[in-house]
């Protein structure tokens, strides 16, 4: 499995909608409306899903970390709900303003564009920051639909590097205004308002798991195995499912899953967790992590295995796909 070569295709392809040239933007043009629609141009080559290029990603967690909000989802990852409203391959819309700054836009086409994202970059193509329209979700209770805000009272949120300025982040109130077409079908007293613009400077530093997310039996010398750079996302312990919560007390395998694994034991306790870096960095990581450990490459999955005083371990990476990031679990068996 190549995994430089993949992450290299996807790098080179944003850089290609990065640099492209300025349209001719007078340098003293105020940024009003028009001026931004008249610098705003649709991409004809798209170069693949925003939400899928390593770059982007990597910023978004460097900027927000693992934190959990409530803007297009309730209770889920805050750079998912980015990543989900800079989805759609065909509405990405690149924006080069007069001080040759640049707007890089795209909607979630599930949702015809009424959640839709922006990332503002520098003249050096570095993020300064990254816009989100939304309607602040609540999580949805039982089977009910998800509570969000009505489209004439939607959220422009902010998201700012720490040290960074809000007024930087002007050309994305700009940008919330303009409709993509989807939304131009509704009738003017339905049409999407931005009602409130608000801003977020996240913690990347602060861990997407805590202390008691790890699972009774867990080995004290594995614990360096849990990324603080990844999110919590299930756990088990003596054979029963610790996490998540829907699933509590129920068996670690199923009888056909038991079947299948032909006799090999259930982990004495495991926990998974997913991270947003590339696949090939978090090798590059347990590599180093897991010194000594067997690697074995399985299609979309790399396994280190090995041993501890007192047991043996098996880290398995899966990349899940290119937007759903790579599951991590960390599984420990002791010595009988």
């Amino acid at each position: 499995m190549n995994f430089h070569a993949k992450t290299t295709v996807l790098m080179l392809s944003l850089c290609a909608a990065l640099s492209a040239p300025m349209l001719a933007v007078a340098q003293d043009a105020p940024l009003d409306d028009a001026a931004f629609v008249a610098a705003t141009k649709t991409l004809e080559s798209p170069p693949g899903r925003l939400s899928e290029h390593p770059v982007l990603r990597a910023e978004m967690i460097r900027m927000v970390g693992y934190a959990r909000g409530n803007y297009t989802a309730g209770g889920t990852l805050i750079a998912r709900q980015v990543f989900d409203s800079l989805r759609s391959q065909f509405d990405i819309t690149r924006t080069m303003l007069p001080d040759g700054r640049m707007v890089l836009a795209s909607i979630n086409p599930d949702q015809r564009g009424a959640q839709r994202a922006a990332v503002l970059f520098d003249a050096q193509r570095k993020i300064q920051a990254v816009g989100l329209v939304n309607g602040h979700c609540q999580p949805a209770v039982g089977d009910a639909a998800p509570v969000c805000l009505p489209d004439t009272q939607a959220v422009l949120t902010v998201f700012l590097p720490a040290g960074v300025q809000q007024g930087v982040a002007a050309p994305l109130l700009v940008w919330a205004r303009q409709l993509p077409s989807p939304l131009d079908l509704a009738e003017p007293e339905e049409r999407q308002k931005i009602a409130t613009v608000e801003y977020f400077v996240g913690e990347p530093g602060k861990p997407g798991w805590q202390v008691r997310d790890v699972p009774p039996r867990f080995p004290a010398i594995l614990k360096p195995f849990l990324l603080p750079e990844s999110e919590f996302n299930g756990s088990s312990s003596g054979g029963k499912i610790i996490a998540p919560a829907g699933l509590a007390g129920m068996p670690v395998r199923t009888a056909s899953e038991t079947a299948a694994a032909g006799g090999a034991p259930v982990p004495d306790a495991d926990m998974t967790l997913r991270s947003y870096a590339t696949l090939a960095s978090l090798v590059a990581t347990y590599t180093e992590l897991a010194k000594g450990a067997q690697v074995e490459e399985q299609g979309n999955k790399v396994i280190f295995s090995g041993n501890y005083a007192g047991g043996r371990y098996k880290v398995t990476l899966r990349e899940q796909g290119k937007e759903d990031g790579v599951f991590i679990n960390i599984a420990s068996w002791r010595a009988k």
